[in-house]
Order: structure tokens, then sequence, then C-alpha cells
């Protein structure tokens, strides 16, 4: 069965390859969610540029943000503007597959190009949620190997990271006692069409406001495989993500596979953007794809109650509007589990479960100064099941936040006063109660009891911080640098910690590559 799936995307795939060339677009690789250069394309978007560039979905293609900055270049910017546009431009080109010259549609031929980097990384947290420190301080040598190959409407990508700041981090699942840690962070291929786009790989997703983590679909899980697909144009267009993740593994028993299917249709009105979300994960020994459930153009909650298919549904939506006055206004909402029935037995009366943000960037100060606010809020019990193995993550990691039961508040300046560096200063208060998506559902005798926020004891964590990135050169350095005061530290009432928390990347881009 998988196998005549399989062979039906591919033969979708050169049915589309092989289109008229009105109906095709010239591809690129995607920019990774982990470079500098969507510090960089905040930090514009906040400014009114790149308009043209999905608010609430990423990554962008190499060639789409060559584009924005050129169309952004004749609005005429500032000094330092322009500078964080030549930045930017540099930052992406080592994705490009033909170096300057990348825009050009005639390009149909077949060319590859491989390019290196060089990076040492000075933290103070494994974990990489510096709210959450865990005051595992080190300095890690790290480096990555890229290939990009693009021929027409196709582009493969491969991203291999030599890393051991991995070995530090409780959040990655991959083995920890060599040396020289690694993984494959991006490795996919890739049609690129002017109506549609169908791509197998893995690389980062994330579909929410543009600097926070999706609430459905974020970027803190470490890459995964997974089939990306989407279909219509920049006015009207659905999308969807199809992934196996990794098995359940139980004390007892036979393993457990798992699934993950999460679909989306976006309307684009203007200044306004709309988005509906739908999400399942669903699991079963020996289970296989379903056919409703891998079906981008079905409505997995009709399969759930019509057909019986058993799994974790979620719902969401999102909306974002630019402004010439009060810059960017996102937010988003994410029901994994709302109580509506009027009467039913105490097996379903279990306290609600959400996520819920709100977000304002590039609101208006003096020049091209700017500032944000946010609030996001997830509930308890959310992306957590009664079937455990159709909990909301892979790896032990969420699939759209990476932590349960807590809100948070930021506020901030967004600074450009400095060339080629982007700055962001911000003044945070979290509170984090003791809930996880990691930890077994309650049972039915203690929903009464069952707070939906802020289980256990609270800990408050208020941060002070600068994030920001600069690029000179063949060098990049970026980084986010604050001090934390936490109360009830480690959930235990009564101890207080103040320290200075943050993450530091310095790399080297050398600008020689390999082309074929």
């Amino acid at each position: 069965m998988i196998r005549a799936r399989l062979a039906c995307v591919f033969g979708a795939s050169t049915t589309l390859i092989a289109l008229p060339p009105s109906l095709t677009a010239q591809a690129s690789a995607y920019v990774p969610l982990d470079d500098i250069a969507y510090t960089y394309v905040n930090s514009l978007v906040a400014r009114g540029f790149f308009r043209g560039l999905s608010t609430l979905e990423r990554p962008y293609t190499e060639r789409a943000l060559r584009v924005a900055i050129d169309s952004a270049r004749t609005r005429e910017p500032s000094r330092v503007i322009n500078t964080y546009l030549d930045a930017l431009y540099r930052a992406v080109e080592k994705y490009a597959v033909r170096p300057g010259n990348s825009d050009s549609t005639a390009a149909e031929a077949f060319r590859a190009r491989g390019t290196v980097d060089a990076y040492a990384t000075a933290q103070t947290s494994g974990r990489r949620e510096l709210m959450l420190s865990d005051e595992r301080k080190s300095v890690r040598p790290g480096g990555s190997i890229r290939l990009a190959m693009a021929g027409g409407p196709v582009v493969g990508f491969v991203r291999t990271l030599i890393d051991s700041r991995l070995n530090t981090d409780p959040e990655f699942a991959g083995r920890k006692d060599r040396k020289l840690a690694g993984r494959t962070e991006d490795g996919y291929v890739s049609g690129q069409w002017k109506y549609g786009e169908l791509a197998f790989g893995r690389t980062g997703r994330n579909w929410g406001p543009p600097t926070l983590d999706g609430l459905m679909l974020g970027d803190y899980a470490y890459s995964y495989d997974h089939l990306y697909g989407l279909f219509g144009s920049e006015n009207i267009h659905w999308s969807t993500v199809i992934a196996r993740l990794d098995n359940l593994v139980p004390v007892a028993g036979p393993e457990v596979q798992r699934y993950f299917s999460i679909h989306r249709l976006a309307v684009h009105l203007g200044n306004w953007d709309f988005a509906g979300t739908e999400s399942y994960v669903y699991s079963g020994v020996a289970r296989g794809f379903e056919p409703s459930l891998a079906n981008p153009f079905n409505i997995f909650g009709l399969s759930w109650r019509n057909e019986r298919q058993d799994g974790n549904l979620g719902l969401g939506g999102e909306i974002a509007v630019r402004t010439e006055r009060f810059g960017t206004l996102t937010s988003q909402i994410f029901i994994d589990d709302f109580q509506l029935d009027r009467s039913c037995n105490p097996n379903c009366k279990q306290p609600s479960s959400y996520g819920l943000t709100f977000a304002a960037e590039g609101l208006p100060l003096t020049g091209d100064q700017r500032w944000f606010a946010s609030y996001t809020r997830v509930s308890n019990l959310a992306y957590r099941n009664k079937t455990p193995s159709d909990s909301y993550e892979v790896f032990g990691v969420g699939l759209g936040r990476g932590f349960s039961d807590y809100d948070e508040m930021k506020v901030g300046v967004d600074l450009a006063l400095v060339p080629r560096t982007p700055l962001r200063v911000s003044l945070a208060h979290r509170r984090q109660g003791e809930g996880s998506y990691n930890v077994p559902y309650p049972l039915p005798a203690d929903y009464a009891t069952t707070p939906g926020m802020f289980s256990g004891v609270l800990m408050g964590v208020t941060r002070a911080a600068v994030a920001g990135a600069t690029r000179w050169r063949d060098f990049e350095v970026g980084g986010d640098i604050g001090l934390n005061h936490i109360t009830n530290d480690a959930h235990v009432t009564g101890i207080s910690r103040t320290a200075f928390e943050g993450r530091v990347k310095f790399a080297v881009e050398p600008r020689w590559s390999i082309s074929f």
C-alpha cells in the first residue's frame, strides 16, 4: 500500500515537471529557520518591507527572499536598513546554486553547489529555551556541509551538522556518547510550480506569528521527515504536512506506530491573512497510513466522528493584518480538547486544553525604531491525550510549542541603530506550571482536581535580554543574552535565583564554494 502511494506521488511529480513553462517556476532551496537571515527578515518585516511574503508560513525560499530584497530597494530605505538588505542578501546566498544570479528564470540547466561553514556556540544552558535554563555552561564547536541542486522546477538540498552542542541538549534524542555529534538537519527534494509545490524530506516549518513558534506546527522540535504539499495561489491556497513519527516502545508489549497529519486553508485579502488549521496524531500496533487521515482535502474531524478513526484531533485559527501605522498584528488559537457537551459521564469532564497567542510587531516609535509586544498561553493538558501514543510530539518534543502549562508576556524595542546589526531589547515574564505533554494523562477519577492551568508549584521567570545578529564579510554572529530572575526555581517553593543566561553563535562562512 505504501509503495502504491509513493508511486502515485512520484507519478504526479513527473507529470507536473513536464508541464508547460507558463505553469512552472524556477525552484530554489528553503532558507532554514535557524539561519540568522530571519533576524534580518523579522526586522525588515517590522518596518513594512517584504509584504509579498507570507506572514504566517515559513520557511521562505532563497529566490523568494532575493525577489523581496530587490523590491525593498526600490522604496529607498534608510542607510541602516540598506545595510540590513545587504547582509540578508549575503546570508541567503549560501543556499543558491547560482550565487549572484539565482533570479534568472532562463536558467533551466541542472546545477549544483556545495558550501561549508564552521562555528562555535557559547551557552549557559544545554536546553535551548533560555527562560528555562538548565545551567549547563559550555563552549562547543560545530560546522555544517551544504549541497544545493536545482534545475527548472525541481530542487534538492542537504545540510549535515557536526555539532557537539547536541551532546548537551536534553531535548536531542540522538546518541550523546561521542565527541562529534551530528545529524542531517535538512534533506529534501522539492518540486515548485506556479500553483503548487510538492516536497519530501526534512526541514523546519513554522505556521504562526513571525517571531514565535506556531501552536500547531512549530520549529522547536528537531526536523523530521515529512511530505509537504501546497496547492493554490498567494490569495488562497491549501497546504499540508504528513509524517511518520517515532514509534512508542512500551515496557511490555509490541511497538506502536505513530503518524501525524496537518493541513491548512489560507486566504489573503489585501492587508489581511486568515487561516484555518486541522491536525491529527494517530497510532496503533502495525497501523499504517490511513487514507482518510493522509488525504489533505479530507476533514479529519468528520472521519473521527463518522468513520471511527481513533486519534488526537486539533483545531486552530490564525489571523494577521499588516498596517502602515501599527505594524503587524497577529493572533493564533489552538483547540486541543474543548468541553462543549452539556452532559456527559465523568470520563469526559477533563479540563479544556488549548493554546493562544497575540503578537504585535513593528509598532511605531521614532524614525526606524519600533516596539513589540506579545502574550502566549498554553494550557496544562495541551498536546496530551488519553492514549499516550497520540501525544502531540516527536521524540519527546512538541510538534507545535516546546512546552505546555505556561503563559508568557513580552514587551520590548526593535532597534535599527547599528549597521548590519538588528537588535531586540526585551522584558519578559513567564509563569510555568509542572504540567508537561511528556507525563501521563490524568485518570478520570482525578479530573475534578486537575487544574486547567499551572499544575503543581508555579515557577516564575522574569528575563531582561538583548537578542540580535550581525554579518561582516565572512563572519556571522547571532545570540540572545540576558538576566533571569527565577522564583520557586525548579518548582521548589521558596527557592529563588538570579543569573545571566545566554547563547551566542560565532560562524565563519567562507566565500568559496564548489559548483557543478
